[in-house]
């Protein structure tokens, strides 16, 4: 029995390890406005750019919905000189910081942060803003 337990004990201690992997969990939720391929193509650049940020850890992606979304657009569209956008959509993450800090990181800190892209007629996505809601 001592032996269950111990074998239970060092999986448990190892599962927030697998959680440190290169995907985030990714919750789509209820959408009218987008299809889960246009959420994906929206979380790859998201991922494009975090993959930047050396030593960060995502551990999800979350869509805060289309109401959100929706009341983004004008936001998205103060960016660029005549207000082109024509979509908008937001996700929310959650990721840690690198183990060791360094730059403007805090060390090994989890950070909650808004990602914000936009796009006109169905095409790419930009990445406009990201950082603390």
């Amino acid at each position: 029995m001592k032996f269950i337990a111990l074998i239970l004990a060092f999986v448990l201690m190892l599962a927030p390890l697998s959680a440190c992997g290169n995907e985030p969990q990714v919750i789509y939720g209820e959408s009218e406005l987008y299809s889960q391929r246009d959420m994906d193509r929206a979380v790859d650049e998201i991922m494009d750019s975090f993959g930047k940020m050396r030593g960060c850890v995502m551990y999800s992606l979350e869509y805060a919905g289309d109401e959100k979304s929706l009341s983004e657009l004008d936001y998205c569209n103060s960016f660029e000189e005549g207000g082109e956008f024509d979509q908008c959509i937001v996700f929310k993450s959650t990721f840690r910081s690198p183990i060791n800090g360094g730059g403007a990181w805090e060390e090994n800190e989890m950070y909650y942060w808004t990602w914000t892209l936009a796009r006109e007629d169905g095409g790419r996505w930009k990445l406009l803003t990201w950082g603390y809601a």
